[in-house]
């Protein structure tokens, strides 16, 4: 962000909510590319072209979707790079019709890749009034909730309900955002519901020191794990 402080206490004008119905799920771009993959195999296995079909939609889909997207830098081209290198297993037809539908089933059941709002609420927490203490607990909370979306536990309604007040949702790509009104206030209320999340969850306050890239990562390696 070009200037932190003034997105946490900026006073934009009345923006869209982030909507709780299940006709707003926070991925839904992101889920109908992935199942689009998964249809386009399945439809495909007589013509035996579903790896080149399949990666057409992962270079021409997904990837522009993670290079456009909030997440860091790095993460973005780790991801990307993974992303890649599956398309090519994907046109040499090393990947089974299994591991595609796992990998469909694994990514869009998770918010991992819409995580670029949450780095986008911690800078504008690093750079708002909060103390010191509060900074480093809502740190804290976030890597909680990463956890949880890392052992598979986070709903997209959870993650939907977490960032309500906080996120706008752009219609076309279905990329969420942090408010140009998000200030102290809605800042901890973002930090109370995910950490009611993360409790209910009984997830562990262990310093959580994974990147949102080595999450996905897992994410396709447990896809790829069998090939039956």
């Amino acid at each position: 962000m070009a200037d932190e402080s003034k997105d946490v206490r900026g006073s934009g004008g009345p923006q869209k909510d982030v909507s709780l119905g299940p006709a707003c799920l926070i991925v839904v771009v992101i889920g109908a590319i992935c199942l689009s993959v998964g249809m386009i195999a399945m439809a495909a296995m007589m013509s035996g072209s579903q790896g080149r079909r399949a990666a057409y939609s992962v270079r021409e889909q997904i990837i522009p979707w993670v290079e456009q997207s909030s997440l860091s830098k790095p993460d973005r081209q780790s991801i990307v790079e993974r992303l890649n290198d599956l398309s090519v297993a994907m046109e040499r037809e090393e990947l089974t019709t299994r591991q595609l539908s796992r990998l469909v089933l694994r990514l869009t059941d998770s918010p991992v890749l819409q995580w670029g709002v949450v780095e986008q609420l911690i800078q504008a927490a690093q750079a708002s009034s909060l103390t010191d203490v509060e900074k480093e607990e809502f740190r804290a909370a976030c890597d909680r909730l990463l956890r949880s979306a890392s052992e598979g536990k986070l709903s997209l309604q959870d993650m939907e309900f977490a960032v309500q007040n906080v996120a706008t949702k752009d219609q076309k790509s279905g990329r969420l955002t942090m408010r140009d009104d998000t200030n102290e206030d809605r800042l901890r209320e973002f930090q109370r519901r995910i950490t009611a999340i993360a409790d209910k969850q009984s997830m562990t306050h262990d310093a959580f020191d994974k990147s949102v890239s080595q999450v996905i990562n897992e994410m396709v390696d447990d896809a790829l794990s069998k090939k039956d």
